[in-house]
């Protein structure tokens, strides 16, 4: 891990796949040096469940200098560990442990993912981003708004803590040691459980996504409006119906008899 001062770009050329089994083994391999998406690939028995890129990764605590963790994850000598993330149908964890893999102290940082069925659409969504060191959660930050179709991957510009950056990352407990910790990632992407060739499927991007939320909430507003105004149409046609048999019905309506 590196002290940084400033934000300036550096080159990613490789990054890690990882392939775990169910013993628990870890093998990893090199991509494509010259590829341009070069994320750390999480498998479970050869079925890919994890993609994960940034484009920079950086976290603080308290007033300390900031530590650049791209090299260690994405570097051509990269030394993250992935060995404890894991998959399943509605969830998935990915665990990326920097510094030496034999030192229990190492810095953990873990993204919590979940998959759920909304009608006929799935969505994936980042819960939470933990930071552990020393075996010990230090730090947990709420995610707003990480989510996307499951068929999609997730990309925004800037995933942090920060509030410069719209911080969708969000300490759990203000009043706690979260709120000491600063976390940031630019040029963010994620996909979970839906994978194909090893490769990000098409983004949704954080500038123009509306949450599940949102969209059931829109609609439902839709289904009762209609419903408000098909009312107000039977009710107006009604009082019209009404007035129309009181009018037939009142003696005006017939012309007088002569005697």
């Amino acid at each position: 891990m590196k002290p940084i001062q400033n934000f300036t770009t550096i080159p990613i050329t490789q990054a890690l796949n990882y392939n775990l089994s169910k013993q628990g083994h870890l093998r990893k391999r090199p991509w494509n040096a010259f590829s341009h998406h070069s994320p750390v690939h999480v498998s479970v028995d050869g079925i890919p469940c994890i993609l994960f890129w940034a484009k920079r990764i950086t976290i603080k605590f308290k007033n300390q200098t900031w530590l650049d963790l791209t090299d260690e994850a994405f570097g051509q000598k990269g030394t993250v560990d992935a060995g404890n993330s894991n998959c399943s149908d509605e969830s998935a964890t990915l665990s990326l442990k920097f510094g030496d893999g034999e030192n229990p102290e190492g810095l953990d940082v873990r993204f919590i993912l979940t998959n759920d069925k909304l009608s006929v659409q799935s969505w994936f969504s980042l819960q939470r981003v933990e930071i552990i060191f020393n075996n010990s959660v230090q730090a947990t930050f709420n995610a707003t708004g990480i989510y996307a179709p499951s068929s999609y991957s997730y990309h925004c510009q800037h995933v942090s803590s920060l509030q410069r950056y719209d911080a969708l990352l969000l300490p759990r407990d203000t009043d706690d040691v979260s709120s000491l910790w600063e976390i940031t990632f630019v040029d963010f992407q994620i996909q979970g459980f839906s994978i194909k060739g090893g490769e990000f499927s098409k983004a949704r991007d954080c500038a123009s996504s509306f949450s599940p939320a949102i969209l059931i909430g829109l609609v439902m507003s839709l289904i009762l409006l209609l419903a408000l105004a098909s009312a107000l149409h039977t009710l107006i046609y009604l009082r019209d119906l009404d007035r129309h048999y009181d009018f037939i019905a009142s003696p005006a309506h017939f012309p007088q008899l002569k005697a």
